[in-house]
């Protein structure tokens, strides 16, 4: 009887080590592949998009030049940017001009995409949904024939010193 107990021990016993080995291995395997869900993690460059959005710059370089260098637009989660990279024309327009080409190329970027946009140039000017509601446009969107009857007076340039 003690050995037949004895002999139940020791089979319970390697059971247990038999299950504890199975179950580190399957947790080191788990580790070694990575999450199931595929998250981006990093922005991923979206060319097609830049393609599509050519045609709204050619209202502002019609009028000013060319304000820009280049542009990216870029996709993570639900968030896409585009940057713009400036040239000296852009510099010497001043604020509320600015703010009109940023906010026209937001809403040109906003019509192609879901989720939120963001527009980053230099300097710094973030264009969001909430900055959109919150500008003072005076009735002015010269590309997109909404432009409101004495939205043409004022200077779209800085006035030198």
């Amino acid at each position: 009887m003690n050995s037949t107990v004895a002999l139940s021990l020791a089979t319970a016993g390697l059971l247990v080590v038999a299950l504890m080995i199975l179950i580190e291995i399957l947790r080191l395997r788990s580790r070694g592949r990575g999450p199931q869900m595929r998250t981006s993690r990093h922005p991923r460059r979206l060319p097609f998009l830049e393609e599509r959005l050519r045609d709204a710059f050619e209202g502002p370089v019609r009028q000013y030049g060319e304000i820009f260098v280049s542009y990216t637009v870029w996709r993570q989660d639900q968030e896409t940017q585009l940057e713009l990279y400036s040239a000296d024309p852009w510099l010497r327009l001043n604020e509320f001009t600015r703010s009109i080409v940023v906010r026209h190329l937001w809403r040109a970027l906003e019509a192609l995409t879901k989720g939120a946009v963001v527009i980053v140039d230099s300097p710094p000017q973030r264009w969001t949904k909430e900055a959109d509601a919150a500008f003072d446009d005076q009735g002015i969107d010269p590309w997109a024939g909404r432009q409101s009857a004495g939205s043409g007076s004022g200077s779209q340039f800085i006035k030198d010193a």
